[in-house]
């Protein structure tokens, strides 16, 4: 038994995270009310599924019955033809498809309204975030596996999602967390960050699968997830360099590179046409509501400032910092000096898709990323952090004990304040856009607002801010 749990550690801490998140999916009920779950940003990445298999009509002339239930919720916008077009682009939906279905058919057999928006869809929503969550955390750890033992694989595993529970008034309490992974698996599933995190483990490991062997169905796996990434998040595309920079240790070698891929060019053409077929769909699409196959359909408004990118803030304000509200990440950074060491040839793909991902999310005319819990589009990264994570977690572990203690004190002392901060985020006392350094300090560790707590708040200018111009405002008392 104990060689089994030796061997399994990882296996069993990914199934007690999955079974966790599930019960507090359950516990919270989110899916019984209509405000949750299909709301902001989702209402576009969601409706693709019902306007195809329910309304039978992707141009959406149906929004123009005026007995369509209230609870159908749809955010198009005109097009250059004056047609409606979804804002966002299909490829949530696919991930979403298979539990849409699932949910639909329950509907009609069990006599719920199914109109797309009714409580089962919602549910398998939440089910869908988990499926992909556990599909994460399966790669993360096969990733892990050609380098790390299982006690280090799952102390990682804990870091990224989750650590230890207590039932009290039967109700879960959740008593350690490490990421916002936590945050968006369990009171906003269906944001596409948990989806993200999954598919960009599964392009890594199957990059280093890869290049150790390049067969046909690895390049189709590569191309169907790199298809898959870039639909759900256009600017994902970076991923690919990964894929381009794998092995290679200086940019000198870049011409080795060229020859391999020269040396297999069949398996290159499947990844490029893999990939290509996943989009395919929304070419068409956006050829027949615009009158273009590449059409931005978020429109002018969500312009990117190239020559202004917010690095500093991205990673340290008090309003969204990464390193603020995810400090355990910190160690994924010291990691990347233990990559340089130590799996040198590993160094040069994370560092360089790092740095584009850091860049392209803090161009964005809205580097705070809207309402959200922490820096939401870091959480995409977390698949291949997950590798300078587990170094320095290892280095830790094996280090003497007055390096291992503090260590151990500072990894769960990051953990519990993760976990204090989402509940803190949950219940309004980290206010979703307008944190400040006083308001932060000010709510600290605790569990009460001070009587002040709304005039140490700084609303963002979002209309300012779409022309690049950073300016912020008090909060008005509602």
């Amino acid at each position: 038994m104990l060689r089994y749990l030796k061997n399994n550690l990882s296996k069993i801490v990914i199934f007690l995270v999955v079974a966790i998140v599930f019960i507090r999916n359950i516990d919270v009920e989110y899916w019984k009310n209509e405000n949750q779950i299909i709301i902001w940003d989702v209402i576009s990445y969601y409706a693709y599924l019902p306007a195809t298999f329910i309304y039978h009509d992707l141009t959406l002339d149906f929004l123009k019955n005026s007995q369509l239930d209230p609870e159908v919720k749809f955010w198009p916008r005109t097009s250059p033809t004056g047609k409606p077009v979804i804002m966002t682009s299909m490829g949530l939906s696919y991930l979403y498809m298979p539990f849409f279905l699932m949910s639909h058919w329950y509907a009609r057999i069990f006599g719920y309204n199914a109109n797309g928006y009714s409580s089962p869809y919602r549910f398998g929503l939440i089910v869908s975030c988990l499926f992909f969550l556990m599909l994460g955390l399966i790669y993360v750890r096969k990733l892990l596996k050609f380098f790390f033992d299982e006690f280090t694989i799952s102390i990682v595993l804990i870091i990224l999602a989750l650590g230890t529970k207590l039932l009290k008034r039967w109700r879960l309490i959740i008593l350690a967390l490490g990421t916002n992974i936590w945050y968006y698996s369990t009171l906003e599933p269906a944001m596409p960050h948990t989806y993200g995190f999954a598919l960009i483990a599964i392009f890594v490991y199957l990059t280093y699968r890869w290049h150790k062997k390049p067969t046909y169905s690895l390049s189709l796996m590569l191309g169907l997830s790199a298809g898959l990434i870039s639909l759900i998040r256009p600017t994902n595309i970076v991923v690919v360099m990964i894929f381009l920079f794998w092995n290679i240790q200086y940019f000198k070698d870049v011409k080795e590179r060229f020859i391999l891929f020269f040396q297999h060019p069949s398996k290159i053409s499947l990844i490029i046409f893999a990939a290509f077929i996943v989009w395919l769909p929304q070419l068409l699409y956006w050829k027949m509501q615009t009158g273009q196959y590449l059409y931005y359909s978020y429109g002018e408004e969500n312009k990117f400032f190239w020559s202004n990118p917010h690095i500093l803030k991205v990673l340290f304000s008090y309003r969204k910092g990464w390193f603020v509200y995810t400090p355990v990440m910190l160690l994924s950074i010291i990691g990347l000096f233990f990559i340089w060491k130590d799996y040198r040839k590993m160094f040069l793909p994370v560092f360089l898709y790092l740095i584009a991902h850091i860049y392209i999310i803090s161009s964005w005319w809205c580097w705070w990323w809207g309402g959200s819990f922490g820096m939401r589009a870091m959480i995409d990264t977390y698949g291949i952090l997950a590798v300078p994570l587990a170094l320095t977690v290892n280095k830790a572990l094996k280090g003497r004990f007055f390096i291992k203690i503090p260590v151990v004190l500072v990894i769960s002392f990051f953990i519990f304040l993760n976990f204090f901060n989402s509940r803190q985020y949950k219940i309004a006392h980290i206010h979703w856009d307008s944190m400040t350094k006083e308001a932060y300090w000010a709510v600290f560790l605790k569990h009460k607002l001070p009587d002040n707590y709304i005039d140490l708040l700084e609303e963002p200018d979002y209309e300012k801010a779409r022309m690049g111009i950073q300016a912020a405002k008090k909060v008005k008392p509602e």
